[in-house]
């Protein structure tokens, strides 16, 4: 997914509430939240890092109160955390389902949807805090390792730290419009694999 950028094992955080440093963290300022993430990062001596799947979320999400309210606080999607401009490549066949941008802090920013097919059984990849100049257009067909998208920052990331959040949909959160669902709530978790199964296995590198 990330050809040779990536090099050695990655950092993983823990931005649960049981890490302290996440109450530091503030998503409505890009520079300071960019600092404390690539401060930890480089004194791990690791060049890039991992945001767990289904993790919990609470003290990340505390500027945003609808998400909190609905207890959506676990995590949906596998971080990547790199710099930005670093390069996507399609992790197998696919064809560009959607680009967009989604504005304002704390969302996604730039992303890109791509459709899969395996055994007769579509599947969706998600990636979100790209850089808006979309590389590809909707509807464009993709071979594995070809080239789709770089990671962005500032407006293009929502000010999220620069990562991607790669995130798995099934065609039933598809068809419910739940594309825009980044975050669960713990009573959602037992039907997990209908909508937004493990990222894991389709994450190379």
């Amino acid at each position: 997914m990330f050809g040779p950028q990536l090099k050695g094992l990655p950092h993983v955080f823990d931005f649960s509430e049981n890490n302290p440093k996440t109450l530091k963290y503030d998503p409505n300022n890009f520079d300071q939240f960019q600092e404390v993430v690539f401060s930890e990062l480089h004194s791990s001596g690791a060049s890039w890092g991992i945001g767990k799947y289904l993790e919990e979320r609470k003290n990340i999400l505390k500027n945003y109160p609808q998400i909190i309210a609905e207890k959506r606080i676990y995590h949906l999607g596998l971080d990547i955390i790199v710099p930005k401009g670093y390069e996507l490549f399609a992790p197998i066949n696919a064809i560009v389902y959607e680009t967009g941008y989604e504005s304002g802090v704390g969302n996604y920013g730039g992303y890109i949807i791509l459709k899969h097919e395996i055994q007769n059984i579509p599947f969706y990849s998600f990636y979100g805090h790209l850089n808006t100049n979309h590389q590809v257009e909707k509807g464009q067909r993709l071979s594995g390792g070809e080239r789709f998208g770089t990671i962005g920052e500032r407006e293009d990331s929502g000010h999220w730290f620069t990562h991607t959040h790669l995130q798995i949909m099934t065609q039933q959160a598809i068809n419910e419009g739940r594309m825009d669902q980044g975050y669960i709530a713990a009573k959602d978790i037992s039907k997990i694999e209908e909508y937004f199964p493990t990222p894991y296995p389709l994450f190379r590198y």
